[in-house]
């Protein structure tokens, strides 16, 4: 089988990917975000080794007033919905204590985000990101507003509520694509790691911060009330989006039309980002270990219950342990700026989740546990924001709506599968070791992947000319 050839090169694409991501090549490409797709290149570096690496700043003199804005905004937003989520579920929860309304709500809410997030990938590159996030707000906030108003009346049906919270779910799945394709419009190449990883400590503040509030304010405040916390902040999140000028995405190129255009313009950005291989060894295990190294982790308040007891501190404890470790890795990672290969942080964080899975399942008491729940979550941000990181800059900007879309897909996919897993095997197998096993499963991975030492191991920023 012949090679796929990149323009203007008589080397297959698989090598002139690899000379590109290799340090040690002599290759100097530049950083043209005009190039064409997968049978052109991705947007490797030229010598990531180089410190006269990607400064852009001139390019973009006021990122730090805009991406502070956009951040505020959607991060307020995002607060005001999660208050709203926790007050909601638990709200049914408490008025009915039926475990398959709960189900029912979880499902609904997740499953319309994972409807949408390849649809909203690919509107994220065809129109402007802005008006999507500004639109995604204020449908949030309109049907948020109407749901208000009607408990507020007296009428409080469940399948209303479910029904808004899909809509809420379908407004998500298209925000979150576009927000994460703006910010590399905005954001200097140098510093995209340290932003991501400020957002990602900011999303985590909200994990501590929202469940505490929702459940202060439901016992003081009729859930109506509370609905329009979500309204206010949505409004915030609009007007300090309104005043980030965002640019409009310029291309050549025609958008295909209809469903089989459809099909072909999500295609598009994923053979792209499937030709790069380290993007594709980090899906690898991202997927591997959402499936099958992190679910124990996830399944930390089962753990809790039946190695050290049901008292309410000892869930809590490791839940806001969890949060608080995923605050802390953000900000550590923003101050250090992590390693300039970005693959060797990935694959650290990998192995020190098996490690921590590992002590999780060995773990003799809760404060041991919550320790190993802190250090847990101050390594999520090592994957997670490097991957992320990683794909803003070697995907062009009129693909990172779609790329962004089908990442969240996996995401919405691998985790719940994961846990379909866990959650049958936890009840047959000894969850002591079956934790154990999935910590040691993890290593296992690591340690096969590791083996390949070629271009997939190196995964470096790009530099401009």
């Amino acid at each position: 089988m012949s090679h796929l050839q990149g323009p203007g090169t008589d080397q297959p694409l698989d090598d002139a990917l690899a000379r590109r991501l290799d340090p040690s090549s002599d290759s100097s490409p530049s950083l043209d975000d005009s190039a064409p797709l997968p049978s052109g290149s991705a947007r490797p570096p030229d010598d990531p080794t180089d410190q006269t690496t990607v400064n852009d700043s001139q390019d973009k003199p006021n990122w730090l007033r805009s991406i502070s804005l956009l951040l505020t905004g959607q991060t307020l937003s995002l607060f005001g919905s999660g208050v709203v989520g926790y007050a909601v579920i638990w709200y049914i929860t408490l008025q009915t204590g039926s475990g398959w309304q709960y189900a029912v709500m979880f499902i609904a809410a997740n499953l319309a985000m994972a409807i949408t997030t390849v649809p909203g990938g690919v509107w994220a590159d065809r129109y402007w990101r802005k008006a999507l996030m500004i639109g995604s707000d204020a449908f949030v906030a309109v049907f948020t507003l109407i749901l208000a108003l009607v408990i507020l009346a007296g009428y409080q049906q469940l399948w209303l509520i479910i029904v808004v919270l899909c809509l809420r779910g379908f407004a998500t799945g298209v925000q979150s694509p576009a927000l994460m394709a703006t910010i590399p419009q905005l954001v200097p190449t140098t510093k995209l790691l340290r932003v991501n990883s400020i957002n990602s400590a900011l999303q985590a503040l909200i994990f501590v911060a929202a469940p505490a509030l929702a459940a202060v304010l439901l016992v003081t405040l009729p859930l109506g009330v509370i609905l329009l916390i979500d309204v206010t902040t949505a409004l915030i999140g609009i007007g300090c989006t309104i005043a980030v000028k965002i640019p409009r995405l310029t291309s050549a190129a025609i958008i295909p039309g209809g469903f089989k255009g459809y099909l072909s313009h999500m295609g598009e950005a994923a053979k792209y980002v499937w030709a790069i291989l380290p993007l594709r060894r980090a899906g690898f295990l991202m997927v591997m270990m959402l499936v099958f190294v992190i679910p124990p982790a996830q399944m930390a308040p089962v753990i809790v219950v039946r190695l050290f007891g049901s008292e309410q501190w000892k869930l809590a404890i490791a839940e806001i342990l969890w949060s608080v470790g995923m605050v802390l890795g953000g900000v550590i990672l923003a101050v250090w700026g992590g390693l300039k290969n970005r693959m060797t942080l990935i694959m650290i964080t990998s192995a020190i989740w098996g490690v921590l899975t590992i002590g999780l399942g060995l773990s003799g008491s809760i404060w041991f546990f919550s320790i190993v729940m802190l250090l847990y979550g101050m390594s999520l941000p090592g994957f997670q924001t490097a991957a992320m990181t990683s794909v803003q800059e070697l995907v062009p900007e009129r693909l990172l709506g779609r790329t962004m879309g089908f990442i969240n897909l996996i995401g919405y996919a691998a985790i719940p599968l994961g846990m379909a897993m866990m959650g049958p095997l936890a009840d047959i197998i000894n969850i002591r070791a079956l934790t154990i096993g999935c910590g040691v499963l993890g290593l296992v991975i690591i340690g096969i992947t590791s083996f390949d030492r070629g271009p997939a191991s190196k995964l470096y920023a790009p530099t401009r000319d």
